[in-house]
């Protein structure tokens, strides 16, 4: 894949952006693609735009991907170690 189909794909919220992944690492989560593509565009949206800097954003972050996760797939997002 080219770097304009990645681009492409990350701005329609197809795959995870660098940014995404960078707040995940932020919240210990690890998330699946196949977890990510469950979201709803909007859902996917919400996260993007969320804020993740200070203590209460990076808390209400993850009690969000959490939220999301669950409902989508039934099960909470896989945490990463210490």
């Amino acid at each position: 894949m080219d770097p304009t189909q990645q681009a492409e794909l990350e701005t329609a919220l197809v795959l995870m952006s660098r940014a995404i992944r960078d707040k995940l690492d932020r919240v210990r989560i690890k998330l699946h693609l196949t977890e990510w593509q469950a979201l709803s565009l909007d859902e996917r949206a919400r996260l993007r735009d969320a804020r993740c800097e200070t203590a209460d954003e990076v808390a209400r972050f993850d009690a969000l991907v959490d939220e999301l996760v669950h409902r989508r797939t039934g099960h909470a997002a896989d945490r990463l170690s210490p």
